[in-house]
């Protein structure tokens, strides 16, 4: 898995890769504004991930709307593993809002309606 830059596509855009001489290069097709989007090293090993934390550019931190902005922003090695070992969770945990805190609460909250800070029941 390479990544692009996420200025630079969008969701379902179509892509041509090339691979050769150890690198792989990314371009957007023509219909897609064509072009160069990136060119990495070649992974090491099938299915690993090659990721330049500059492509993370442009995408939401996790903590608020804000975007990120700075391309050296590397996750905290801190960061509790994402749910799931597929690749999503793998992209999830990487990413600053892997580490948004999330309220837990039993079922029976649920079923009862009841939730602090909430009157009545919508």
């Amino acid at each position: 898995m390479y990544s692009v830059p996420a200025r630079q596509v969008r969701p379902f855009q179509r892509v041509h890769v090339r691979a050769g001489d150890g690198k792989v290069a990314i371009y957007a097709l023509p219909g897609d504004g064509g072009g160069l989007l990136a060119v990495h090293a070649r992974a090491q090993r099938r299915g690993s991930f090659v990721v330049d934390q500059a492509h993370w550019d442009g995408l939401p931190d996790g903590r608020t709307r804000a975007v990120t902005v700075a391309a050296g922003d590397a996750p905290p090695a801190s960061r509790p593993a994402a749910a799931g070992t597929g690749t999503l969770g793998m992209l999830l945990a990487s990413h600053p809002a892997a580490a948004a805190p999330v309220a837990r609460r039993p079922l029976s909250d649920y079923e009862q309606g009841v939730f602090p800070g909430m009157t009545g029941r919508g």
